[in-house]
């Protein structure tokens, strides 16, 4: 029996994981995920009280991971650290292992989440890492912030766009490598000036 159930709440996952990267939170109902599952609305509640709850489901895995990320860095205890001979391949392979594991939970996150409790997941994560450089580097310069701002927005939207476009893993981690060397330059650049 627990077979059964297993393979009805993995149909409904699959089914909702798909609906979320296709058409959004916002245009995808109950009634489709169950649609598409191949099985009753009421079923569906039997598994999750709540769209919303499906959606969780889907990334909070993914959304803890990549916070944890950036809490090691905003606590500046990665080894090596920003700025040392290492920082960028390290940080490089620490987001393509999470890419790599959690892949759709990241662009849900990063691209659908409007309308559910991660709705500003994206913003708090790009504020955490500007927040960092600007306390750290700023020294009240009203441009400086704004170009951490920038720069830690361009961060997150490039590994988003990768994650979606590069489906080779071997060019994946190539490409993330030189667009982690990319910004961390630009940070770089910021801070000794």
């Amino acid at each position: 029996m627990q077979v059964l159930k297993d393979d009805v709440l993995n149909r409904i996952l699959n089914a909702a994981n798909e609906m979320f990267l296709s058409y959004g939170y916002d245009k995808t109902s109950v009634e489709k995920i169950a649609k598409k599952a191949g099985i009753s609305k009421s079923n569906l509640y039997n598994y999750f009280k709540s769209k919303d709850e499906i959606f969780c489901k889907l990334v909070d895995n993914a959304a803890i991971k990549f916070e944890n990320l950036i809490k090691t860095f905003y606590n500046n205890e990665f080894h090596p650290a920003f700025g040392e001979t290492g920082f960028e391949e390290m940080m490089s392979e620490e987001i393509f292992n999470l890419i790599c594991n959690y892949k759709d939970g990241l662009i849900l996150l990063m691209n659908y989440a409007t309308g559910t409790k991660y709705e500003n997941f994206k913003d708090n994560l790009i504020s955490q890492i500007s927040d960092r450089f600007i306390f750290r580097y700023s020294n009240g310069n009203h441009c400086k912030d704004t170009l951490f701002r920038v720069i830690a927005e361009n961060l997150f939207e490039g590994i988003t766009s990768l994650t979606i476009q590069l489906e080779d893993k071997e060019q994946l981690k190539f490409v993330l490598n030189s667009f982690i060397q990319y910004h961390s330059w630009g940070f770089r650049a910021l801070t000794s000036s």
